[in-house]
């Protein structure tokens, strides 16, 4: 069992090599992990589930449209000064949930399998959006998010399973697909919640209707799953029982973990509005924030090796790197979805349809940017002179908007499109990587013979926990993106026009001031991005990876056979 076995030529066919290992250098959860694989054709059914598992990728994008509305959440239902303040967490809970339950559900999906995290996950946010669309005080609306973020949780799982059932070199491009689908429905969502509004969809402000159709979407999502994929069992899933696998989850970590986020972006958020930056509250919460996060990461480097942070995820270095990418990729995709709505809102019209028409130009070009950015990749199998360039691209275009005043509409629909295109590949490529650094561990060359091996030092068994991770780092990125922005902003403002009119939600808004406030949000936003790409010239190829291994076969196949064993 201390050998290679040398792979079967089987000419135009496409095959995978089997890697045995030496017994003693495997645990019982790495037996199946070099399994062999027969030629595999693609079918219906793998094109189909590609198209449902995207839906899962839709509602977990689509949740977002509902905060192009928050003005008007707040405006509905706001009544004193500590509604106003806890308008930020109608998005931070949805993205803070999703954060901290993105991995366990994904380390569990990889043990017990997938299907039902994403059913089950698609149930709750029918209704997580039906408590915040009946929501008659801001309060409920956070509590709704917040079950929604935990169904979205689920839904996310839905981007490892995607690249699952498909072979490796084909991922680009069904991750183009998924991703257009999901920017497809938001361009969708965004309009139809300006329409809610403006129409006053249902009465008591129109944007309820945002949040059923969310609803809606979410529900047809779990019926098309739920009758479309019948995945094999997980390799993990073989070897652990139930228990073992429930009770094995880094649930300290966890905590650690969304405690330590928790208290940073309350004290971030309620920092120079709520309360002064010296408050003790203020001092006390980002205190506890940094103190928790220091003990998180002495926590899972020295305590658990299967934490949170698996090791072995660490043992190149493209996996760290890429969380920083998607981390501040989720500063850009989510973070400025919310800003530029506010933007719009502030500096050039109230009406609701107005402001989803100014952004609509960055959401079309994110949208069908997308598909190019995939098959670019699939064509050259390169991505990180790919990826800088884009990362630069944004910051370039990121940082013209600051020019934007309330007399230069037109400014903002050209540097927001050109940005939008940035963001269609920067949305794209990381989220497709992280699963093909796990999947190869060395090239094997044996006479004629150079095939890729299946994942030893960082497995594939460990997609869905990556995967999940690498959302997670961009759910932060939100969450730290919205909780910054909206802070430089409401500082500037505050500095701008004193602080008594600032935190008058019913005060006319002062264009200029706020021109230049966001001025100041759009430099800081440039600036993150440009880090960003001098961060990914760092990141190794992954030419080698394209191959043509699949992992979760769902055709009538000897592959699924064997997988099913």
């Amino acid at each position: 069992m201390g050998t290679m076995r040398e792979p079967r030529d089987t000419g135009l066919q496409t095959a995978q090599v089997e890697t045995v290992i030496p017994e003693k250098s495997l645990n019982p959860q790495m037996m199946n992990e070099g399994e062999l694989q027969s030629p595999y054709q693609l079918g219906w059914k793998t094109l189909l589930a590609l198209v449902t598992l995207s839906m899962g990728n839709v509602c977990a994008a689509l949740a977002n449209t509902t905060n192009t509305t928050i003005k008007f959440q707040v405006a509905t239902l706001a009544k004193t000064p500590g509604d106003s303040a806890l308008a930020s967490w109608i998005s931070n809970g949805n993205f803070l949930l999703t954060l901290a339950m993105g991995p366990i559900f994904g380390s569990l999906g990889d043990r017990l399998g997938k299907k039902w995290f994403l059913v089950g996950g698609a149930l709750l946010g029918v209704v997580g959006s039906t408590i915040s669309g009946s929501a008659n005080r801001i309060a409920a609306i956070v509590g709704g998010n917040i079950l929604t973020g935990i169904a979205n949780a689920g839904c996310i799982v839905s981007i490892s399973c995607i690249q699952e059932i498909t072979p490796n070199k084909h991922r680009p491009w069904a991750m183009g697909v998924s991703q257009a689908m999901a920017s497809a429905f938001v361009v969708l969502g965004t309009f139809l919640a300006a329409a809610f509004v403006r129409d006053n969809v249902g009465g008591l402000g129109g944007w309820r209707w945002a949040y059923y159709f969310n609803g809606i979407i979410y529900g047809l999502t779990a019926v098309a799953i739920g009758v479309s994929y019948f995945p094999p069992r997980p390799v993990l899933g073989r070897h652990q029982v139930r228990r073992e696998i429930i009770t094995g989850v880094d649930y300290l970590g966890i905590l650690l973990m969304a405690g330590s986020f928790a208290s940073l972006i309350t004290g971030l958020t309620w920092g120079g509005t709520t309360y002064p930056w010296d408050s003790p509250r203020i001092i006390a919460t980002l205190t506890a924030g940094c103190v928790g996060l220091a003990f998180f990461g002495l926590y899972e480097a020295f305590m658990v090796k299967e934490g949170i942070l698996d090791h072995r995820l660490f043992q190149t270095r493209n996996f760290p790197i890429l969380m920083l990418v998607c981390a501040i990729d989720g500063m850009l995709l989510l973070g400025v979805n919310v800003a530029f709505s506010q933007e719009a809102y502030d500096l050039f019209t109230q009406d609701a349809v107005g402001i989803a028409t100014i952004i609509s130009p960055y959401l079309i070009l994110s949208t069908f940017g997308c598909i190019p950015a995939g098959c670019i990749m699939a064509f050259t199998r390169s991505y990180r002179a790919f990826l800088v360039a884009a990362l630069s691209w944004c910051a370039l275009f990121t940082g013209l908007m600051g020019l934007v005043t309330a007399g230069r509409k037109s400014w903002s629909y050209a540097f927001s499109a050109l940005f939008g295109a940035g963001t269609a590949v920067t949305t794209t490529i990381p989220g497709m990587l992280f699963p093909l650094f796990e999947l190869s561990y060395e090239i094997y060359t044996n006479g004629t013979y150079k095939v890729t091996a299946l994942a030893l030092s960082i497995p594939s068994y460990l997609m869905g926990t990556a995967v999940t991770v690498s959302i997670s780092c961009r759910a932060l990125g939100g969450i730290v993106g919205i909780t910054v922005f909206t802070s430089v902003y409401n500082n500037k403002y505050a500095s701008y026009v004193g602080p008594e009119i600032a935190a008058d939600s019913h005060a006319a808004v002062d264009t200029v001031a706020s021109a230049k406030a966001w001025r100041d949000v759009w430099i800081v936003i440039a600036c993150l991005v440009a880090v960003n790409a001098v961060v990914a010239c760092f990141l190794k190829s992954v030419k080698s990876m394209m191959n043509d291994h699949v992992e979760s076969s769902l055709e009538d196949s000897k592959v699924r056979r064997e997988q099913k064993i």
